[in-house]
């Protein structure tokens, strides 16, 4: 059976920066919901309540897990695996596929429109305190 070396020199640093690319979309996607939570516990008790903001949330939480676990399972698939089975990776195809992209860049975003639409629609139709 044929093994296969950790990755040496330009590669190495291309792994490595694929490891920090990954891990700070991870801590995206863990930082962005409190946030909002924040946020809207800032802007009053009425916006937390508004179906607005909880349906915007939901979408945002929801997308930001499917995006974690997506950006998980990549880093497990390909660093989480014996260097000595001579298992091939192409780390270019891999990491500029468009549907890695699409699950780690676009629902991501997608979560984000949706938390700030909810938002901003919680603030503006809440009623005014007295």
């Amino acid at each position: 059976m044929a093994t296969q070396n950790p990755p040496i020199g330009s590669a190495l640093d291309h792994f490595k920066l694929l490891c920090d690319y990954i891990k700070f979309h991870l801590g995206l996607y863990l930082a962005t919901p409190p946030v909002f939570a924040v946020i809207a516990k800032a802007l009053g008790q009425k916006v937390i309540a508004s179906p607005y903001f909880l349906s915007g949330f939901a979408v945002l939480v929801g997308l930001c897990f499917v995006s974690g676990v997506c950006a998980s399972w990549f880093m497990g698939r390909h660093l989480n695996r014996s260097w000595e089975t001579g298992e091939s990776v192409d780390w270019d195809a891999d990491a500029s596929n468009l549907r890695r992209r699409f699950l780690h860049h676009y629902l991501y975003w997608f979560g984000l429109v949706a938390a700030l639409a909810g938002l901003i629609a919680a603030a503006i139709t809440a009623p005014a305190p007295t």
